[in-house]
């Protein structure tokens, strides 16, 4: 067990905790094992054992360290919240290691602990996830904080991550504390200011889980400002809000919601991402809260300067194609699109929503070429759909390549079913 531990082989680990008695974990053995694979960062493994009944709060192998305190105070948000479950007195020791860092920038702190002075140097790269074994194809390279090391003139040295803010949002939560206003979680966030870090997503979802009047008004706030990354923590928030409150009741700002974001569409932004995220969470709330009037109103953005925005406005629009023919002519023009994921998305829309014409089977035919293979998927199943066998031999190679599990096998296997559901009888 020991080996497989500083290995950081979960497979190992896994088939040797079935086999080990758990009072023999919950005691001195459980806490050995736990402490080495705190040690090594193996922060799966460690969840792990603490579910089978490891005790975190041993300390007879760390030399009086107390491990949550510790990796808390490093900034080690992954390994903190596997060493978490348990009595509230932990999760405290967490929240209150995390909490010191909260009021001066990491340098600062790092500084003043290396003994303070201009001679202290820095070194920072990103942190990300780790692949999931068991669903590599979930993976996102987006960084989720930043690894600071700390080096002293006298060569000691000390590092950090930063994502205080992000434990003690967690944390917070988990204990069951509420007093945190919207603004003070909103802050936290845009400390770093980088989408997707930890921080941004602990409070996006924070404050998207309470959806009340003032997460509302953050949202409002925030979306009027200046800062380009303040605008994208309202939108970010107002999509998390559309997507987590998929309730059977409507959200009571639901309709300010969309007014709030007709209204910044009609502004001259032009940040591709943050136009991205707009049109997205805009389709979100027109669906739910609008009319047709409002869904379609993200039409004239089909032919931004931008091909993600483009294809952005073909993916929300596409579903709804039937009852809206300029939908159609938006797909088929860009089915021409210089670049290869609009065009993508294009033929996605068409084959998966379009009708069934002389001339869009014709302008599959042509596309069962294109450059992109992706492109090519979608104009085969374009034609499989309308069972026109003309892209079958397409579809084969794709089978014949396709990794379980990857996006093409996933799409196969729609198109499959869809084909099989619409066969003509006899």
């Amino acid at each position: 067990m020991r080996a497989a531990v500083a290995a950081g082989d979960e497979s190992a680990v896994a088939r040797l905790l079935d086999d080990a008695p758990r009072t023999v974990l919950a005691g001195p053995a459980g806490a050995a094992l736990l402490t080495r694979a705190v040690r090594a960062g193996r922060h799966r493994i460690v969840e792990r054992l603490v579910a089978v009944g490891a005790d975190p709060d041993r300390t007879e192998f760390t030399g009086g360290v107390d491990l949550v305190a510790e990796a808390a105070d490093r900034g080690a948000y992954s390994m903190v919240m596997a060493l978490l479950p348990g009595p509230v007195a932990r999760q405290r020791r967490a929240l209150e290691a995390a909490r010191a860092w909260l009021g001066c920038s990491e340098e600062d702190e790092l500084r003043r602990r290396l003994g303070g002075g201009p001679d202290v140097t820095f070194a920072y790269e990103d942190v990300h996830e780790d692949v999931d074994p068991d669903n590599p194809h979930l993976y996102d390279p987006t960084p989720v904080a930043v690894r600071i090391h700390a080096t002293a003139a006298d060569g000691r040295t000390l590092t950090v991550e930063t994502a205080h803010r992000a434990l003690v949002t967690a944390v917070e939560k988990t204990i069951g504390t509420f007093a945190t206003t919207a603004d003070e979680l909103a802050d936290r966030a845009l400390h770093h200011a980088r989408h997707g870090f930890r921080d941004w997503q602990a409070s996006v979802w924070r404050l998207a889980d309470r959806a009340d009047e003032e997460s509302f008004a953050c949202a409002a706030r925030l979306i009027r400002s200046p800062e380009p990354s303040h605008r994208r923590f309202a939108l970010d928030l107002l999509a998390a809000i559309a997507t987590h409150l998929f309730l059977p009741h409507p959200w009571r700002h639901g309709r300010q919601a969309l007014d709030l974001l007709r209204a910044y569409l009609a502004t001259d932004e032009d940040h591709p991402e943050l136009l991205d995220g707009a049109l997205f969470a805009h389709s979100w709330y027109a669906h739910e809260y609008g009319t047709g009037e409002d869904l379609y109103a993200i039409l004239p953005f089909g032919s931004h300067h931008d091909g993600a925005v483009r294809e952005r406005v073909l993916h929300e629009l596409g579903p709804s194609m039937n009852r809206n023919p300029a939908v159609v002519d938006l797909c088929t023009t860009h089915c021409d699109d210089p670049r290869p994921d609009t065009r993508e998305a294009a033929l996605h829309a068409l084959a998966t929503y379009g009708p069934d014409s002389p001339e869009l089977r014709s302008l599959f035919v042509d596309r069962l070429t294109d450059p992109h293979a992706p492109a090519r998927l979608e104009a085969a199943a374009g034609l499989a759909l309308r069972h026109d066998p003309r892209g079958d031999a397409v579809l084969a190679r794709f089978a014949a390549d396709a990794e379980p599990e990857s996006p093409t096998w996933w799409r196969l296997d729609e198109v499959r079913r869809l084909r099989a559901r619409t066969a003509p009888a006899g």
